[in-house]
């Protein structure tokens, strides 16, 4: 059943809307992370957020670059962005996560601090 649907839909849109989606979350995360910074003016994780919302550009950029080398057909290119994707998308959430636990930190246990 599920391989006669995929036969009859053409896989490319599904890969053409899964970018422009993706790039809609990214732009979205990015107002999300401002928004954050704005809670914590004068802290140390300011810092970290905007170094955060530096890695979703970047990403914003992979996935135009990633979608306009799958439209010329470079394979090559296709394979190296792919693995930058890959293990840049582990990075950025390795980073999320450590942001996500400073700022809990500060927020429920009150280190307002300057930390390191």
């Amino acid at each position: 059943m599920i391989l006669t649907l995929f036969q009859t839909i053409d896989l490319t849109y599904i890969y053409e809307i899964g970018t422009v989606v993706g790039i809609g979350f990214l732009i979205f995360c990015l107002y999300l992370t401002e928004k954050i910074i704005r809670l914590f003016p004068g802290s140390n994780v300011v810092l970290k957020w905007r170094l955060l919302q530096l890695g979703i550009v970047i990403f914003i950029i992979l996935y135009i670059l990633d979608w306009i080398v799958w439209i010329f057909e470079f394979q090559e290119l296709l394979y190296i962005i792919g693995g930058i994707l890959r293990i840049g998308s582990s990075v950025l959430i390795t980073l999320i996560v450590f942001l996500f636990y400073r700022t809990i930190n500060i927020v429920f246990l009150g280190h307002k601090k300057k930390e390191k």
